[in-house]
């Protein structure tokens, strides 16, 4: 695998929010737009003003990507990909 750094905001991120958990389940980053086929991990770091929630997702392409957003902060961030 290699980690490829994009740090940049997403256009859109639909997720759904069911029994206390946020579950994103497609994104908007540039014109293309992509479906979460696995939510791998997700935390919230605490240590941080605002909490920022991070999410690890394996895209319909096979692609892993690290999303986050900060509490407060409507804009996500794509933080890096993992591709093969």
């Amino acid at each position: 695998m290699h980690e490829v750094a994009i740090n940049e905001p997403l256009r859109k991120v639909y997720a759904l929010f069911e029994e206390g958990k946020i579950r994103p389940v497609a994104i908007e980053w540039g014109k293309r737009r992509m479906k979460v086929t696995r939510v791998n991990s997700r935390w919230t770091d605490r240590s941080l003003r605002p909490h920022r929630h991070g999410f690890s997702l394996t895209m319909e392409a096979g692609d892993i990507f690290q999303v986050s957003y900060e509490e407060g902060n409507p804009v996500w961030r794509l933080e890096y990909i993992l591709t093969d």
